[in-house]
């Protein structure tokens, strides 16, 4: 197994569907319409995400936007493996908190992390809808995410989860991000729960 987060979502992203891969000009197309889904899922959710509105919007055909993304989930997976590179990246230029320990660290970033994902709840639940769909890596992607997203917080690129702490977390996370999803408003809750469990995982033994 490939345990390298950004590899896979860089694969859900960027995986082709087609025997010949795509040129520049092609690459560029492909992005402005996952630009234009974007906004989209955004706005409206996994059900406001249709091909033949995308195509419309994007000024193409629906056989082109297949063409590029398999299915409408494959579309919404892409988005979502964006979203989490981002993150990622947001999350390695967190600035340092002197003094923090390894719980403070990995509690702060993931309640971070709640806070970005609350920003855009339509495209969240628009991937919650779509990574069980069985098109593309879907839940593949997650366990090294988690990892990842520990050794961002860390900073530390050579973490490993010998003891499944990430593994643990990245199940809460996962129903912290659903919780966003039907029950938005409450927030603080979701919050406190993350950092609550990065506290219990990643505290010092006594």
């Amino acid at each position: 197994m490939v345990d390298d987060a950004a590899a896979l979502l860089r694969e859900s992203r960027d995986s082709l569907r087609v025997v010949r891969e795509f040129g520049p000009t092609e690459r560029r197309r492909r992005s402005e319409i996952a630009a234009v889904a974007r906004v989209m899922a955004s706005r409206d959710g996994y059900k406001g995400v249709t091909i033949r509105q995308v195509a419309a919007e994007a000024g193409t055909t629906p056989v082109t936007v297949y063409r590029y993304f398999g299915s409408k989930d494959g579309l919404v997976q892409h988005l979502m493996a964006e979203w989490a590179l981002d993150t990622l990246d947001r999350i390695t230029r967190l600035p340092a908190t002197s003094g923090a320990g390894p719980a403070e660290r990995v509690a702060g970033a993931f309640a971070q992390l709640i806070d970005w994902a609350a920003e855009d709840r339509n495209l969240l639940h628009a991937g919650m809808s779509s990574v069980h769909s069985g098109d593309g890596p879907g839940i593949r992607v997650w366990r090294p995410l988690f990892t990842e997203l520990v050794r961002a917080a860390l900073t530390d690129p050579d973490w490993t989860d010998d003891h499944d702490r990430a593994l643990i977390l990245g199940h809460v996370l996962t129903t912290c991000l659903l919780d966003l999803t039907t029950n938005p408003a409450d927030i603080t809750d979701i919050r406190r729960t993350i950092t609550r469990a990065a506290h219990l995982l990643f505290a010092p033994p006594h």
